[in-house]
């Protein structure tokens, strides 16, 4: 069964090699020329583009057009411009400006970034060595806490949000899309029956009332893409949407790596149970606080390879 085009919403006949409502090839106010899309998502497109001003090629993400009025996601977008390039750290990627296009969808121009998403390696190069995979979630903790020190939580953390750059001195860790990111002052943007974020990475509480959710949450989806990358799998089984998000509500999930893959160190594996616990007051108090534990982990004789996984799945929630 063909699938909803994400850009417009229709399902296209088999032969259609792009959606109509592609702007490959258009230009934006005056100053922006549109290449290839480079990431697609459910609100928005990222296009490689030009700067016909300045000559620098950067990156374009616009709102798809079945979207233009809408306002709040109008809104998301410009706060999302405004938080990435207040926090200054060089793990969110660079932005230069934001707008509205000629035919009212907003949009931002960012870095163009030279790299895969998480996701993108997990599935083309299947599951990390745990020492990859600790490394890439440590870059993903020292944003976080940066994020989370503005009063801002991210909300949608996956691995196709986590963007990998190889370089001189090692792979550099992108933490992208903070258009549901739940900011102290704006908290009027989030209706209390709106679910924000992608069901296979949220949390409980997320579910419940998404307008609760604290630092925590963040903690929670980065246990999700820690099992996922490490194991190749989804920590949930379920037949259907309905079924995953009641597993979801009820914490009905796999906490444990270590048991589909043997050779993950047992601290490793406390370190994803514990971020995965169903009662948030069960998990790492702070990302800096699970940093500091996947840091200790790495150490030689840190003391925590004897570890068993059940014990641990009694005390920190249902499996």
């Amino acid at each position: 069964m063909a699938a909803d085009c994400q850009m417009c919403g229709a399902v296209h006949p088999k032969w259609a090699t792009a959606c109509p409502e592609s702007r490959t090839g258009e230009t934006v106010l005056g100053k922006y020329t549109l290449g290839p899309v480079l990431g697609l998502g459910g609100i928005a497109a990222v296009y490689a583009a030009r700067h016909v001003l300045l000559r620098r090629d950067i990156a374009l993400k616009i709102l798809h057009k079945r979207f233009a009025i809408d306002t709040e996601l109008g809104a998301r977008f410009i706060r999302e411009a405004r938080e990435t390039a207040a926090t200054g750290h060089p793990a969110f990627v660079g932005v230069h400006d934001a707008g509205i296009t000629e035919d009212g969808c907003a949009f931002i121009e960012m870095d163009r970034l030279a790299g895969r998403d998480l996701y993108t390696i997990r599935k083309a190069d299947g599951p990390l060595a745990p020492e990859r995979a600790v490394q890439i979630a440590i870059g993903v903790l020292d944003a976080l806490e940066v994020l989370h020190g503005r009063g801002v939580i991210h909300r949608d953390l996956k691995s196709a949000n986590i963007y990998v750059e190889s370089g001189d001195g090692g792979e550099r860790v992108k933490v992208l899309d903070l258009g549901f990111a739940k900011v102290d002052d704006e908290l009027n943007l989030t209706a209390p029956n709106a679910l924000l974020g992608t069901p296979f990475y949220i949390s409980p509480e997320q579910y419940v009332d998404p307008t609760m959710v604290d630092a925590r949450a963040d903690l929670f989806s980065l246990g999700i893409v820690l099992f996922e990358v490490l194991t190749g799998e989804w920590p949930y089984t379920y037949e259907s949407k309905r079924d995953l998000l009641t597993k979801v509500m009820f914490g009905d999930l796999e906490r444990h790596p270590a048991k589909r893959r043997d050779d993950i160190p047992r601290w490793l594996d406390f370190v994803v149970a514990r971020a995965l616990a169903l009662e948030r007051e069960k998990r790492y108090e702070s990302a800096a606080a699970m940093r500091a534990a996947l840091i200790a982990g790495t150490r030689p004789g840190s003391g925590k390879t004897t570890a068993k996984p059940g014990f641990f799945r009694r005390i920190l929630g249902r499996s």
